[in-house]
């Protein structure tokens, strides 16, 4: 997949570009919770693990009037173990790579993602969100 392929790269005339942003890491370091939480504002402290994909939409109003779509791919995360197929990267804009602070190895297995995503995405920026930084890291990092 080439770098274009993964970037949106503005307005063909045929209406404002959905923007694709991909959510990386392991599993259960947050990264349903961290757009939840983004989305709508609200944070509910129980979950059940994400199976396979969810897609989340949030419509934006830009300052000059635009309408953007941007479309948060958020993954189950045990996928680290058998590659992503690569349509889960094609037409990515950005990534956000997401680590747990209170499991070291979560951050470890970073390289590891950064690595995947630079074989599908040549040029997308990517962000680096460190989750869970509320937890009490004195008693829980493992």
């Amino acid at each position: 997949m080439s770098a274009d392929e993964c970037r949106v790269e503005g307005d063909d005339g045929l209406g404002d570009p959905d923007v694709k942003i991909i959510l990386l890491g392991d599993s259960a370091v947050g990264k349903s919770k961290l757009v939840e939480r983004f989305m709508m504002n609200e944070y509910q402290p129980r979950q059940l693990s994400t199976f396979a994909l969810t897609l989340f939409r949030k419509d934006f109003t830009t300052p000059d009037g635009k309408s953007v779509k941007i479309d948060f791919w958020d993954t189950a995360g045990q996928e680290r173990f058998n590659s992503m197929h690569a349509s889960y990267y094609f037409g990515a804009s950005a990534c956000i790579l997401v680590f747990d602070v209170t499991r070291k190895t979560t951050y470890q297995h970073l390289a590891d993602w950064y690595k995947e995503l630079r074989e599908y995405c040549e040029t997308i920026p990517c962000f680096l969100a460190a989750n869970k930084v509320d937890v009490d890291l004195e008693n829980d990092v493992k």
